[in-house]
């Protein structure tokens, strides 16, 4: 990941609600997820650098100076590009101002930040510039973005590259005759064998012109709104990839749990009592574990064929008097202790709080525009009961032929019982 080099940081962005100026990585940030840029940005919450973006920042800096000066200065990631940079000179723009004149704005806000490499020496005799951004990745394979992700602004890499594209198309003085953009991604592995590629979208003026007010215009006045938010939870969160992306979100514990402190994943997976009634769906999630039922210590004469399930479950319930049982689609006719509860009120209440995290009536029919939407409400409600289960005690569920609902808190809630029993269909 390639890290933000924003204007300095003692001027804030976003005062009262009201942005002041915006960056790329600002739009990427929003795009992937609203919520974490407004604490980015508007709460201004301190991020942890990463040895990877020391990297990134080092890499870049090698980069600049060689352009720039022709000096080799260049490190061994950066070093495996070399081939693929133009020849170093002084008609080479190098970390090119957003914010020169004329400056590129949107939605009447100010664009700050910085292009790593404007190539301009095909201009005058095919119409061509190309624009760089140089991408420091641990795998190339993995991670490098397609070239028609490039050119669409509906994608994060595409976001950032259709911004540098309209900041170009602004400077109509500097590059007269301009008919078409190449947008490039040049990537250095940082990881495992030395090897850097290059990924190009060349695509005519017309197209980023299209892009940037259809597409980034829109999100820019949607960043607008987003400030003057009370609070972080008025702003939508992506659950999703967003959450695990770059090595985690920074701000996924002030996010799920309102604690403004770092916390992994998986301490939140164990650590319950921190827990939201709502997770990321694409969280890791534990193998639901079949447990078997156990016996007593002395077990009855074996006999010929399938004892009746009835007497099945008898067996199990005699022994787990001091156990958390769980029957599924069978209920006990005889049990050494409290009564089993219906786990039909959890299911509702559990049900109830996922809805409404995700500001709607009904999770299985949450639509497209929904965090919850294409399914992902299995995910969110099935991390919600880990993290929420019901008190320990005996419990029993049935008809989950029928129900969804009932299917995904059961199947979710299964490691966290000693004994489950299941009734033979």
């Amino acid at each position: 990941m390639t890290p933000s080099r924003d204007a300095p940081s003692n001027t804030p962005s976003v005062i009262a609600g009201v942005i002041q100026r915006l960056s790329v990585s600002q739009l990427k940030r929003h795009k992937l997820c609203p919520r974490a840029w407004f604490f980015q940005k508007v709460m201004r919450l301190p991020e942890p650098t990463s040895g990877a973006q020391q990297v990134g920042t080092e890499g870049h800096a090698q980069l600049e100076h060689f352009l720039s000066t022709g000096e080799d200065v260049l490190g061994a990631f950066a070093k495996a590009g070399a081939h693929l940079l133009p020849t170093p000179g002084a008609d080479l723009l190098v970390e090119q101002p957003l914010d020169g004149a004329p400056p590129l704005t949107a939605g009447g806000i100010l664009f700050t930040g910085f292009i790593d490499l404007v190539d301009a020496r095909r201009l005058a005799s095919d119409g061509v510039l190309r624009i760089t951004d140089h991408k420091f990745t641990s795998n190339i394979a993995s991670n490098a973005a397609r070239a028609e992700q490039l050119a669409d602004a509906d994608t994060e890499p595409g976001l950032q590259m259709v911004g540098y594209g309209a900041w170009a198309l602004g400077q109509v003085e500097r590059f007269p005759g301009l008919r078409v953009l190449e947008l490039e991604h040049l990537y250095y592995q940082t990881r495992g064998q030395r090897l850097a590629a290059s990924v190009v979208a060349s695509v005519p003026v017309e197209h980023i012109a299209r892009e940037w007010r259809t597409k980034v215009e829109p999100e820019v006045e949607a960043m607008k709104e987003h400030a003057q938010a009370a609070r972080a939870s008025d702003v939508p969160a992506n659950y999703g990839p967003a959450c695990t992306k770059y090595g985690g979100c920074p701000f996924m514990a002030k996010c799920l749990t309102g604690e403004n402190k770092p916390m992994s994943l998986r301490d939140k997976l164990l650590n319950k009592s921190d827990l939201p009634a709502v997770l990321p769906p694409d969280a890791p999630q534990p193998n639901p574990v079949q447990v078997a039922p156990e016996v007593a210590e002395q077990p009855a004469p074996k006999r010929r064929g399938r004892p009746p399930k009835s007497e099945q479950v008898a067996e199990v319930a005699a022994s787990t008097r001091q156990r958390s049982v769980l029957f599924v689609d069978c209920m006990p006719t005889t049990f050494d202790g409290p009564p089993p509860m219906a786990l039909t009120a959890y299911v509702d209440r559990m049900h109830r709080k996922v809805a409404e995290a995700g500001g709607v009536d009904d999770v299985r029919f949450a639509g497209s525009d929904s965090s919850l939407g294409f399914g992902k409400w299995r995910g969110a409600l099935a991390m919600a009961v880990r993290a929420e289960p019901p008190c320990p005690g005996h419990y029993f569920a049935l008809g989950l032929a029928h129900s969804e609902l009932m299917q995904v808190i059961v199947e979710a809630l299964e490691p966290s019982f000693d004994v489950v029993v299941r009734g033979i269909r």
